[in-house]
């Protein structure tokens, strides 16, 4: 199995904080992409100060998200 992928061979959805301008190395990866935006939430939060994320961020966020 090649790092980043499920066993079937399919992509893991991830994300990076530097890929919306952060100059942060957050990165994370999951089994699926339900579980990204609680996980990217929580960061934000603890790691940003953000307890809400702007909708235009969510946006960026979506957007950065590699599938």
């Amino acid at each position: 199995m090649t790092p980043g992928t499920k066993g079937g061979g399919e992509k893991m959805p991830s994300f990076k904080c530097k890929d919306i301008g952060m100059k942060c190395k957050f990165e994370v990866k999951t089994e699926n992409q339900d579980e990204l935006m609680p996980i990217i939430a929580l960061h934000a939060e603890k790691s940003h100060n953000m307890k809400e994320i702007p909708p235009e961020t969510v946006e960026k966020v979506k957007k950065a998200i590699k599938k």
